[in-house]
């Protein structure tokens, strides 16, 4: 016979096994602060995703050497889609297989803009104006060889074939014959077929926010010094603000043996490397990439992460919404509302352009001011604007939309044809006039 109390105890249990499948929606579905194998990672990731699902994508953009999974989970109102004129970002962890608490740190950010998506209004504008991308592991083979408490060791920083995947990119300023691996293969296509505008690819074993160039003229071997890139003062912006608002980096010589500062630094500056993830997607990707190091050492202690995510949430929350800052649009054939594929749009005398989308997007991250901006492309008049990018902008850049007039070559796509009508019309009216 079943005890009065004992009834009354599964009464009370019965609402909490219904609610149960709801709550991470409510409450915010939480990540341990431990660090998690691809197993574990794998099945993180798919929870997140089926708790989320109306705001969480998951997909793979390959697989590493043994057959893991790269995975990545997008974050946005529309997750599957890249919607017209919203911008995209990608946050890349774990690219050398021992450098463990940027991988660790994306989880806890995915967590902290699921949770709060619909219950704090910086991070649900966030979701609805932008589409996150994390791809959590870039190197899951070499996490598996790596331990916990290994500070300085090289052990598990290269892929199952111990290639350094962050020498492994072309290079732009010397020959680089190391073999692709997959993992590098699978960043070269993602990052050339998602638009995106704004990426950090997260390291371990220092304490500094750095930027392009990471080479020189004078190659890997050459001496340290400063590589500017046409986007020199936007990038020391970016990275000055992931360091500012860092608990530590700002103070520059956190780690032993380094001083930054203000906690940033050219790459190059700090020692050349042939072959960097963030030179080629800044060039391929049309994409502005930063390096963040984020650990004095390489895989410390699980029972740290709960500081480290402490020093880096407001750091990663700031740098996603510079992804709002500058000035967007899409280039139209003049009088229609065709776009224009493949236009180059340039800011003033910098040395390089990046070109619209399939839908005549464009997406340029700059800071307040005043800014010549030449759109251009073949079979077409160029244009030159001078466009404002006000002080003030939240969750969109400043739109500016450009009308492209063709120059009447025939290789000008969608060119207006003369039909026959008028070219026998055009032929009689010669014939009477001579």
């Amino acid at each position: 016979m079943t005890s009065k109390s004992t009834t009354n105890a599964r009464l009370l249990l019965l609402p909490m096994v219904l609610w149960s499948a709801w709550l991470p929606g409510i409450l915010g579905q939480n990540v341990p602060f431990e660090y998690h194998d691809y197993p574990q990672l794998t099945e993180l990731l798919q929870e997140f995703h089926q708790n989320y699902s109306d705001i969480t994508h998951l997909y793979s953009i390959g697989t590493s050497v043994e057959g893991r999974e790269l995975w990545v989970i997008a974050i946005s109102d529309n997750p599957t889609v890249h919607e017209k004129g919203e911008p995209e970002v990608n946050l890349v962890g774990n690219i050398h297989g021992n450098e463990v608490v940027g991988k660790e740190l994306l989880l806890h950010l995915l967590s902290h803009l699921t949770g709060g998506y619909g219950q704090n209004g910086t991070i649900s504008s966030l979701v609805n104006s932008t589409r996150v991308h994390l791809l959590p592991s870039m190197n899951p083979d070499g996490f598996n060889n790596s331990w916990v408490g290994d500070c300085h060791s090289v052990w598990g920083r290269g892929n199952a074939r111990d290639y350094d995947l962050n020498r492994n990119f072309p290079d732009k300023f010397e020959e680089n014959t190391a073999p692709l691996q997959p993992e590098t293969r699978a960043i070269m296509n993602w990052t050339t077929h998602i638009p995106f505008s704004l990426s950090a690819i997260l390291h371990g074993g220092a304490l500094v926010a750095t930027y392009p160039w990471d080479n020189t003229p004078l190659g890997e071997y050459g001496r340290s010094e400063y590589s500017r890139c046409p986007d020199d003062d936007i990038y020391r912006h970016l990275a000055l603000t992931y360091s500012e608002n860092h608990d530590n980096m700002h103070q520059g010589d956190v780690c032993s043996g380094d001083y930054f500062v203000n906690g940033v630094s050219n790459g190059a500056q700090w020692y050349p490397i042939k072959g960097g993830m963030q030179d080629w997607v800044y060039i391929h990707g049309e994409c502005l990439t930063i390096t963040l190091e984020l650990s004095c050492c390489k895989y410390p202690p699980a029972d740290e992460l709960s500081d480290f995510w402490d020093d880096n949430k407001n750091s990663l929350m700031e740098l996603l919404l510079q992804t709002h800052q500058g000035i967007k649009g899409q280039v139209f054939i003049n009088g229609t509302e065709t776009p224009v594929a493949g236009a180059a749009v340039a800011i003033g005398d910098r040395d390089n352009s990046f070109h619209t989308t399939a839908d005549g997007e464009y997406w340029r991250i700059l800071l307040p001011g005043l800014y010549d901006v030449t759109v251009s492309k073949d079979g077409y008049t160029s244009e030159t604007r001078t466009v404002t990018v006000p002080d003030n902008l939240t969750f969109s850049a400043a739109v500016e939309d450009f009308y492209l007039v063709g120059n009447g070559n025939s290789s000008a796509p969608n060119a207006s044809v003369p039909s026959l009508t008028f070219i026998i019309a055009l032929t009689l009216l010669c014939l009477r006039i001579m």
